[in-house]
């Protein structure tokens, strides 16, 4: 129970900046849409930043920043490559690196919103240190604590254009480290050229 009143927190919370970046985003970018040829070859390449957060349990949730590139292998099916970098605090921080394999539900490359699932594998350091007590003396001990475990993830997501090329990407995966996690990406797609 707390850990869903922590997540609808923290999902109101971010939805109003997330809402305010879009919206402006989208005012100050339409006329440039609207003036560019709609004829495109498909997209090669994309690559985006990455803002949200996520958590591993009820009581251990995390601000994440990244970074991710989709090379297309056919018109619908890509594979990303990301790395996350989620912190709680300065003890405890971890980082993801993670293989996906998107797939778009659309092929046709004039539309402003594609929407896809994504999901894929990878491995997770995590770095903390946390305060004690001795288990013999009974007196205040730091402990460090340091390891790599694996990660899974899959979700849905929507591309939605700006411009040909600049695209706002919202995003929820569920999975193992973190168990669930909702971003936000900026992203600029390659090739797509008249």
């Amino acid at each position: 129970m707390i850990f869903s009143e922590s997540l609808v927190h923290w999902l109101t919370a971010a939805r109003k900046y997330v809402l305010a970046v879009g919206v402006s985003l989208v005012a100050c970018v339409t006329p440039l849409y609207a003036q560019q040829g709609d004829e495109l070859t498909p997209r090669r390449a994309e690559a985006k930043v990455i803002f949200g957060g996520a958590a591993f349990d009820e009581d251990n949730e995390h601000k994440l920043v990244g970074a991710a590139v989709r090379a297309y292998v056919t018109k619908r099916f890509s594979i990303e490559p990301e790395y996350l970098y989620l912190r709680d605090s300065e003890r405890d921080q971890d980082h993801l690196v993670q293989a996906n394999v998107v797939y778009d539900f659309a092929t046709d490359r004039t539309k402003r919103l594609v929407a896809y699932a994504i999901g894929g594998v990878g491995v997770l350091h995590h770095e903390g240190r946390f305060v004690s007590n001795d288990l013999v003396t009974g007196a205040p001990r730091v402990f460090d604590t340091s390891f790599t475990t694996w990660s899974a993830s899959a979700g849905v997501g929507a591309k939605i254009f700006v411009t040909k090329k600049l695209f706002l990407s919202p995003e929820v995966r569920l999975g193992r480290e973190p168990m669930i996690r909702a971003t936000i990406s900026v992203g600029y797609a390659f090739g797509g050229k008249r």
